[in-house]
């Protein structure tokens, strides 16, 4: 080989590795399909969000509500928290929105706490609560785990937060690029996974899982952090949180890696206008359908009944869910529609 073809070849070669590289990341790692530069997408090829032409006369015309209080009739029980002093291995109570309290072998549970009566990002505007929380947070027990899905202001509630930081046994699970916002508050006991990660903690495995939805709490940051699901594998039960996200093939995924799952905790509600809402939000027919991906035993519906986000009363999720369960010959003692403040051996 000559010296010209010598030089030939070592250009292709260059070109090839820088190639590789660049497709990998310069440390030779494999990058994730949903991790970006500056941040994170959805990797399901059917995924489309919507138009902005679309999206923005909507937020605009929604604008008006940020100022008012929703009013709605959800169905709620008073809840003194004394159950749930006692020692059980497996009981889940519906705090309203996406915020559950969980006992799972041993360990006390908060998925997305949420106990402000407004969130946004000012104290003055944002969603109002339409229904108080079912628990006030000094009823429950020591809270040994908070699941974060995501940064959204109806699932990362600064007050909130603050108030359980208070406890400096409480370890907070977030996705990528959340801890930051943990610790400009001071907070240090913090996990953050990327999908598919996982940690045992106190003999419960802990592995943030997929989502379709997006983050953001500016117009700047707009998916710079990740969003996920978490999913709690113990030594005899699996559990599964859902956070926030429209219908998307990481179900079917999720069921194949760590399901059948004895309860699945699945949103329901912000799903209209349709056209809008279908990439991010899941309706009752997408979330039965989610169910059945997962390979779920018992679902309990959530991310309803509490902020008035989106065009559907606030009333109308549990009634859809019904008639789907009662078109699809389903069994209704196989999904919770528990009432705000309920408490649920499972």
């Amino acid at each position: 080989m000559n010296l010209a073809q010598r030089i030939s070849t070592l250009i292709i070669l260059t070109i090839l590795a820088a190639t590789i590289l660049n497709a990998q990341g310069g440390d030779g790692q494999s990058v994730p399909s949903h991790h970006l530069d500056a941040g994170f997408r959805n990797t399901d090829p059917n995924f489309e969000e919507a138009a902005f032409t679309k999206m923005a006369p909507w937020v605009v015309g929604k604008l008006g509500s940020f100022l008012s209080k929703p009013t709605a009739d959800i169905p709620r029980t008073y809840n003194d928290g004394g159950l749930l002093k006692q020692s059980k291995q497996y009981t889940i109570t519906w705090v309203g929105h996406s915020t559950c309290f969980i006992q799972f072998e041993g360990l006390n549970i908060l998925t997305d706490p949420v106990w402000s009566d407004k969130v946004g990002p000012v104290s003055w505007a944002g969603d109002a609560r339409a229904s108080d929380p079912g628990i006030t947070l000094e009823k429950l027990p020591p809270i040994d785990v908070v699941l974060i899905s995501h940064n959204h202001y109806d699932h990362l509630d600064d007050q909130t937060i603050l108030t359980l930081a208070k406890n400096p046994n409480t370890k907070f699970f977030v996705p990528l690029r959340v801890r930051d916002w943990f610790e400009d508050r001071g907070i240090s006991n913090v996990e953050e996974l990327d999908w598919w990660e996982g940690v045992t903690y106190k003999d419960v495995k802990i592995i943030c899982a997929p989502a379709q939805h997006f983050s953001g709490r500016w117009v700047s940051d707009r998916n710079a952090t990740l969003w996920c699901s978490w999913v709690l594998l113990g030594k005899g039960r699996r559990l599964y949180f859902g956070g926030d996200s429209g219908y998307f093939n990481g179900f079917a995924e999720i069921g194949r890696k760590f399901g059948p799952f004895d309860l699945a905790l699945l949103p329901i509600g912000a799903y209209e206008p349709r056209e809008l809402m279908k990439p991010i939000h899941m309706n009752p027919a997408d979330a039965i359908q989610a169910f059945h991906d997962l390979k779920g035993k018992k679902m309990l519906a959530i991310h309803w009944g509490t902020f008035k986000q989106t065009d559907e009363p606030l009333e109308e999720p549990p009634k859809k869910l019904r008639e789907e369960i009662e078109k699809r010959k389903l069994l209704p003692e196989d999904f919770f529609l528990l009432m705000i403040g309920e408490t649920r051996e499972w």
